[in-house]
């Protein structure tokens, strides 16, 4: 419960601050690509605790942990290999060029 909370202070301090910064920083996204993934896995485990019958409950999580190590890898690989999550994720609300200018 410890670590939930401390990754939900995290998450809350690093989504504005990856906001404000023009373009992207590399601490940053690597950060938001470990907390973010571990934050959803902790809180989808007291789902799967509330909602999920008994007998189903030990494949449903190792279901949620392989997602949860692909999230970590795939994030990884963007944050690396890629333009980072903040990037990304600004290209998004970004208007698109327009190709024939």
């Amino acid at each position: 419960m410890k670590v939930y909370h401390a990754s939900g202070v995290a998450l809350a301090g690093l989504v504005p601050l990856a906001t404000v910064i023009p373009g992207g920083v590399l601490p940053i996204d690597l950060a938001l690509g470990v907390v973010m993934p571990v934050h959803s896995h902790i809180a989808l485990n007291f789902v799967i605790s509330d909602y999920v019958p008994k007998a189903q409950r030990l494949p449903a999580r190792a279901g949620l942990l392989g997602v949860t190590c692909m999230t970590i890898a795939g994030l990884l690989k963007l944050n690396t290999q890629g333009e980072g999550i903040t990037r990304t994720a600004k290209r998004l609300w970004k208007k698109p060029e327009d190709p024939f200018n």
